[in-house]
């Protein structure tokens, strides 16, 4: 399969993951890894930032977070031209070795007040809609019954990021400040 088309068909399953109805019986941890991952392969990352780590690029997680199994059970799968590394990291620990930090309410909670520490190109997701944290590049929400995302370019600017077309065009919101 080509490039081209597998990119495609991972659209594709973004956008079904977007849509899945609660009716279905999906687990929700489950549903939002799935979006979690998914999003990663929309991400460029400078060449700078993933050189020293060719095989992997690292997911990095809290031990207590909701989504914690649900992401370790996307382990190795490929990410572009890396497999999916996830990490739990406890509060407090570096996060410098992480490309990509997924954070939920309580995480957010527990780091109030303080900057977060990061590698300077991670990506973060979060889910913590009310305040999630100003690096956060991608808020997921729920949106009237679905999954939906925002995203704040300012924050995957600052990261050195670059965000597929496909991937902005799907957001709910895109800020650009």
């Amino acid at each position: 399969m080509s490039v081209i088309a597998r990119r495609w068909t991972r659209l594709l399953a973004l956008l079904a993951a977007l849509g899945a109805a609660p009716a279905w019986a999906v687990d929700p941890q489950e549903l939002k890894a799935a979006i979690v991952f998914n999003l990663l392969l929309f991400v460029e990352w400078p060449a700078d930032a993933v050189a020293g780590s060719t095989v992997s690029l690292v997911l990095c997680v809290s031990p207590s977070n909701a989504l914690n199994a649900p992401l370790k059970a996307l382990q190795g799968r490929p990410v572009r031209s890396q497999l999916l590394d996830v990490r739990e990291l406890p509060a407090g620990a570096s996060r410098a070795v992480c490309h990509a930090v997924y954070l939920d309410a309580a995480d957010t909670a527990r780091q109030a007040g303080a900057k977060l520490e990061l590698a300077a190109m991670a990506l973060v997701i979060s889910d913590d809609v009310e305040s999630p944290s100003p690096q956060s590049a991608i808020v997921l929400r729920h949106v009237g019954g679905r999954m939906g995302f925002d995203v704040n370019l300012e924050a995957a600017r600052q990261a050195r990021l670059q965000f597929s077309s496909k991937l902005l065009r799907l957001a709910r919101r895109v800020n650009d400040r």
